[in-house]
């Protein structure tokens, strides 16, 4: 089997963006895919599960699991377009960590009601299975194994580690590390070929209890856990491409493995991560 695929369909944290300031680097909020063959894992429903589903789709595939990091809008706000659960021939699999002993099945409920959607997902045509767990427990998902952390977050966030085909990659959205969250993190994420990371600020504008981090946090984690390819993954909204590039500057002046992501960027899961940027 090839090894996996990692797709990323939204970047950005809070709300969408749009505009020429915001060409490169994307403006959809948190989405990214692993994809295997016949197989995939999306974390995250933001704005950019759309074309997501549209292109698994498009690829034959009917069955599509989505691990959600937690519920605040940014990381769903797609949810309700998302192709797949309108869909009578897919069967669509969403999971949450960090709502028990609430249920998901009545969080969608509330985000999809009246007067703020026309429809209930009562009108879903799919095959539709919610799956509720608390953060650390050990869960397997399309034959993939999946550990979960707990993360430091307003009303919790759920970090995953994906035992991908070419490398263990950690998606580690929204988190405000204190000491003991980093040590847990470090211990998490170690020896990982990928670390997604939520880099909302830089450390002089880092605002506090905001439940964000900053991409030199990204950094230091990254070399003190041993992670080949560290992400700096959900970018501020107010961040356009010239800030980026900025980032980009001085954080592959640290480490010059550093991925900065966009969306739209694809890379194959490998040792060597030289393709990373080509795509």
């Amino acid at each position: 089997m090839s090894n996996h695929q990692i797709a990323f369909w939204g970047t950005r944290g809070s709300i969408p963006r749009s505009g020429k300031a915001f060409q490169r680097y994307g403006g959809a909020t948190s989405c990214v895919e692993l994809i295997g063959d016949g197989e995939s894992l999306i974390f995250d429903a933001g704005s950019g599960i759309v074309e997501a589903g549209d292109a698994g789709l498009a690829r034959g595939q009917r069955t599509f699991h989505v691990l959600l990091s937690h519920l605040h809008f940014d990381h769903i706000m797609g949810l309700p377009f998302f192709q797949p659960l309108w869909r009578a021939d897919c069967e669509v699999h969403l999971y949450v960590g960090n709502l028990w002993p609430n249920r998901l099945v009545d969080a969608l409920d509330d985000l999809m009601r009246a007067p703020f959607f026309p429809v209930t997902p009562g009108a879903f045509r799919c095959q539709l299975r919610t799956h509720d767990f608390e953060a650390g427990a050990a869960l397997q998902v399309a034959g993939i194994d999946i550990q979960t952390l707990a993360l430091t977050h307003p009303q919790g966030a759920t970090g995953y580690r994906a035992q991908a085909r070419g490398g263990d990659v950690c998606y580690i959205t929204d988190i405000e590390p204190d000491a003991a969250m980093q040590a847990r993190l470090q211990s998490f994420v170690r020896d990982a070929e990928v670390m997604l990371y939520d880099c909302t600020f830089d450390d002089d504008e880092f605002q506090p209890d905001h439940g964000h981090s900053t991409w030199q946090k990204c950094l230091a984690v990254a070399a003190n856990a041993g992670v080949a390819t560290p992400v700096i993954y959900h970018h501020h909204p107010r961040a356009d491409d010239d800030a980026m590039d900025r980032i980009a500057d001085a954080a592959m002046a640290i480490n010059p493995n550093v991925c900065m992501a966009r969306d739209g960027l694809r890379w194959t899961l490998e040792s060597e991560q030289a393709a990373r940027h080509a795509v």
